[in-house]
Order: C-alpha cells, then sequence, then structure tokens
C-alpha cells in the first residue's frame, strides 16, 4: 500500500479504512449470529427442543421433574406375578418306585406335599377342520344337502382366528407382511402370502367402518379431547399427515393429504364440531376454531423455555420455575390452584416484563437510510420474543391446567396414542399406498380403543373378521 502525500489523501485512506473496518464488524457479527445459531441447534435434545427422546442416547433427562423413587414396583402399583391355577392341563406326579432299603413302593399310598407348575407352550401348529356336505334323500324323493358355516366359502381357507392374528400382527405389532409370512412359515410351517394378509386388513377395514363413526361421536360428547399430528411416509408420494383426536376411552386417527385447516375441515376431523376443551400444541391453526376452549401443551412450552434458558436468559428460568411450581401446587394437573386470579396477573407481569427486556436488545436499525428498501411483513424478533408473544396471547390456554381440574398439563394422551405409527414405520418401512396407511389408521384406532375398554384384542378381531356385515363395538359413549 503506498502512503498517503498530501492531506486530502489522508483523509480518503481513513474513509477507506473506515469503510473496511464497518464491513468487517458487519461480517464478525453475522458469523457471531451464525456460530451461535449452529451452537444452539448442536445442543438440541427432548429437553429443549421438539425432538424425540430416542435421540439423547443414555443421558436422557425428564423434561418434567420427578420425585427419586427406589428401585422396583412402587406403593399401590398392581403387580402381574405368574401365579397358580386351580385346574392345570396336565399334571404329572413325581413318585419313587423303590426305597433305598429294596422294597417297592405303593404310588397310591403317598400324598402331595409340593406343587410346581410350568407355563409353557406346546409347538404351534394350525388346526384343520373339514365341512363334509352330506347329500341325503327322502324317501318321498326330495334330496337334502348340508349347509356350509358362516364365512366358509373356499375348498381350502384360513378362519378367522389366522385372519385375525395377521391384523393383529401387521398394525398393533407393526409387523410387514413378509415378517408375518416368515413367522407364519417358523412357528407353523405355512407359507401366508402376503396377498392374503393385505386382504384381511382391508376386511377389517370395511367392516370396522360403523365403529369408527361410533368412536367419533363418543369423541365429540367429550368434554376434553387431545388432538395431535405427525408426518408419514407414503411411497407412492410425498409426506402424508396422520391426525388423531383422543381421550382415556377412545382413539380417532385418520390421514391427510394436509397438516392444517384444510385436514380438519374434511368429515373425517371432528375438531370443527366440537365444543368441549381441546388440549393441543401451539401450532396456530388450532385456536381458529371458537367453538370450542383451548388448553395448551405446557411441556412443549417447558421445552421452549429450556432452550433459552441454556442460552443464559434469566427470564426463561423464572417463568419456568412460575410453571413448575404451579404444576406441584395443581397436584400434577389434576387439581386446581386457589387465587388463580392472582397467578395470572403474576404471569402476565412476569412476561411482559421479558419482553421488554428482549426487546432492548434488539438490533438497531437506521429507519432513515434511503438505500435501505423496506421489507414487506412482520419485522422478525427472533425465538425469544416470539416464545413471549405466545405465551402472552394465550395466557389462559396455558394456564388452564391450573384452573380447571380437567384440564392435564400436557398433551401425552395424544402423544402416546400417535406414536405407534413411529414404530411401525421404523419396524416396517414405509406405507406402499395412501390407502394402506388409511387402513392402518382406522384399525389402529379401533385397537387402541379397545385396549383402553380393557378388551381382549384378538377376540374382538376375530368378531370383526367373522361378522357377515359391520362390526357393533362392544363400548358405549
Amino acid at each position: 500500500m503506498e502512503l498517503p502525500t498530501t492531506v486530502e489523501s489522508c483523509h480518503v485512506l481513513i474513509r477507506n479504512l473506515l469503510a473496511i473496518i464497518e464491513h468487517q464488524q458487519k461480517q464478525i457479527d453475522e458469523f457471531k449470529s451464525r456460530v451461535v445459531d449452529l451452537e444452539v441447534r448442536l445442543n438440541q435434545n427432548s429437553r429443549n427442543s421438539s425432538r424425540p427422546p430416542s435421540s439423547d442416547g443414555l443421558k436422557r433427562k425428564p423434561g418434567i421433574p420427578k420425585e427419586p423413587k427406589g428401585q422396583g414396583g412402587q406403593r399401590g402399583h398392581k403387580g402381574k406375578t405368574l401365579r397358580k391355577i386351580d385346574a392345570p392341563d396336565y399334571t404329572v406326579q413325581l413318585t419313587t418306585p423303590v426305597c433305598s432299603c429294596g422294597l417297592p413302593l405303593d404310588p397310591g399310598s403317598g400324598s402331595v406335599v409340593q406343587t410346581c407348575q410350568v407355563f409353557d407352550l406346546p409347538q404351534p401348529k394350525l388346526e384343520v377342520t373339514e365341512y363334509q356336505v352330506v347329500e341325503q334323500v327322502c324317501t318321498c324323493g326330495c334330496v337334502h344337502r348340508g349347509q356350509l358355516p358362516v364365512g366358509v366359502n373356499a375348498t381350502v381357507q384360513y378362519g378367522t382366528g389366522v385372519r385375525a392374528l395377521t391384523v393383529l400382527l401387521n398394525n398393533s405389532c407393526q409387523l410387514s407382511f413378509q415378517k408375518i409370512s416368515t413367522l407364519f412359515e417358523d412357528l407353523f410351517g405355512y407359507d401366508l402370502n402376503e396377498s392374503t394378509a393385505v386382504a384381511n386388513n382391508e376386511v377389517a377395514y370395511q367392516r370396522l367402518e360403523a365403529t369408527e363413526t361410533q368412536i367419533k361421536e363418543s369423541l365429540l360428547q367429550s368434554d376434553l379431547v387431545h388432538f395431535d399430528e405427525t408426518g408419514v411416509k407414503v411411497s407412492s408420494g410425498k409426506i402424508k399427515w396422520l391426525h388423531t383426536a383422543c381421550n382415556t376411552l377412545f382413539t380417532h386417527l385418520f390421514v391427510s393429504q394436509n397438516r392444517g385447516r384444510e385436514a380438519h375441515s374434511a368429515e373425517a376431523s371432528i375438531l370443527s364440531a366440537f365444543k368441549g376443551w381441546a388440549v393441543h400444541d401451539c401450532y396456530r391453526f388450532y385456536f381458529t376454531y371458537l367453538n370450542c376452549r383451548h388448553a395448551l401443551c405446557v411441556a412443549h412450552l417447558l421445552r421452549e423455555l429450556q432452550a433459552q434458558a441454556e442460552q443464559g436468559k434469566l427470564w426463561a428460568e423464572e417463568i419456568k420455575a412460575f410453571l413448575l411450581d404451579l404444576y406441584r401446587r395443581s397436584e400434577k394437573g389434576t387439581a386446581t390452584v386457589p387465587q388463580i386470579a392472582v397467578e395470572k396477573h403474576n404471569w402476565m407481569q412476569m412476561c411482559q416484563n421479558a419482553i421488554q427486556l428482549e426487546e432492548l436488545l434488539l438490533p438497531k436499525t437506521n429507519t432513515h437510510d434511503p438505500a435501505k428498501k423496506k421489507k414487506r411483513g412482520r419485522k422478525k424478533r427472533g425465538k425469544a420474543l416470539s416464545l413471549l408473544d405466545r405465551l402472552v396471547l394465550r395466557s389462559d390456554a396455558v394456564l388452564a391446567f391450573a384452573e380447571f381440574d380437567i384440564v392435564p398439563f400436557t398433551n401425552n394422551q395424544a402423544e402416546r396414542d400417535i406414536r405407534p405409527v413411529k414404530t411401525k414405520q421404523k419396524v416396517a418401512g414405509c406405507f406402499r399406498t395412501i390407502e394402506g396407511a388409511e387402513t392402518y389408521a382406522r384399525i389402529q384406532g379401533f385397537i387402541s380403543t379397545c385396549r383402553k375398554h380393557q378388551l381382549n384384542v384378538f377376540n374382538e378381531l376375530r368378531a370383526v373378521i367373522s361378522t357377515k356385515n359391520l362390526y357393533a363395538a362392544p363400548f358405549g359413549c
């Protein structure tokens, strides 16, 4: 670089150097911001983001603090210990034929001093029943033929037990059709065709139509329903969405091409007609339905607050401690908190103070610079301010668990009912068609509802398969 020789050239050099420094400072600030964003993304886990707990490895920690407990069953826990039965299938008496002195012992002279029962499985086999149609001729000349039982339509076919088992294995146990065929060959020596299992699913799907309607009507009459959705992979196109509406007694699942209002405007959804408490996450479109009352999953908010706390935001720790204190005082979301109006006032004041603090940290922009064009749309407020805005705007939905004993603290019910599809996709792969996904949704919703009513799922599926018309579910509203 040539040194300036005049005062004017010195001024020019200084201006150029200042411009370079200003440009470099902007780059440094931009790189710092990118480094912070990348570090935040790298440190994401199930406690500070929506990532699943399985991504945490062995260092899993619950998002909601739990009381320390000892190992083993807790007090009040109903165990499922294997117990003896009064009428065993087989009895084997263990006797000693000869005494040590050489004299024989009478087998019927002894008494039972100890019993041990072994629960085991014999080598499984398919039970084959042959139906022989007998033709008889009366003395009057009339010819009579016996009638085959309902459901026996072919010369060789599988019975309702086999067909119900394939439906159970594919939907509840998440086995692929190929693995079901392999399992049947290993257990029974019969290589069941994949197309047979597919056909069994289709039969169950068609005959459960009325039951699905019954489940939807029962949910519509409920005081509280959980809502959630998750993506499902279909090999024939882009990602689809599996939606759930459920409570402690009923589960309804349906598949849609869309995630938001388009999905819930369809006949498959109950959200547009539901008038009770709707528990869900912060997805904005849920609040467009004004016919129901809304409650938010606070566990989602705790994760977002934890992410802000890890960045050194003291207000996040304060708000998180406030919510956890309400959680303890409401007996884990099962009771109301006294003087909730005072708590709401404290909540709003705490959030407003945090908003004012975060707004002071917003980067200043030169609004008078004519060279900069004004961008359209809302100004970016960042994750912290966006979270605080939601906490203020949706304060009634956030604190509903502390004000109403019917409202739970989390949306775990919906997440539990929707989680099996993730396991299914990991074990059996994606769905081949959208019709296959819809079949799974209806059958899995029925299976989940049966388990909530403590019904034997296999027996109910046998009833579904053996029913000639639509199946009548044994659970009421």
